[in-house]
């Protein structure tokens, strides 16, 4: 019986990454830039985790309210960032 309530698919890549936050959004932007066929499963509408339009909590290191300026995020994240205001100057969460 328990296998009629769940539905199966298969995914065929290298590397797999379970959970869309930031952290697994990431670890899967990494991986495709190395080459490897990458799968992302994710249970909600959106990517980011806190930092998409659900929840909307900034990303701390990388965002302008961080009160040390020489410390912020780089790398995927800081690109996030800024693909974020090039496509979004509204700054509006549901974009």
């Amino acid at each position: 019986m328990a296998g009629d309530v769940f539905r199966h698919v298969k995914h065929d890549g290298d590397f797999c990454v379970i959970g869309g936050g930031l952290a697994g959004l990431c670890a899967a932007v990494a991986a495709a830039r190395h080459g490897a066929k990458t799968v992302l499963k994710q249970d909600r509408p959106v990517l980011g985790g806190n930092a998409s339009g659900e929840v909307r909590m900034h990303i701390c290191g990388a965002d302008r309210h961080n009160r040390i300026p020489h410390m912020r995020e780089t790398g995927i994240l800081e690109h996030l960032q800024i693909e974020n205001v090039a496509r979004n100057p509204q700054q509006c969460y549901s974009v």
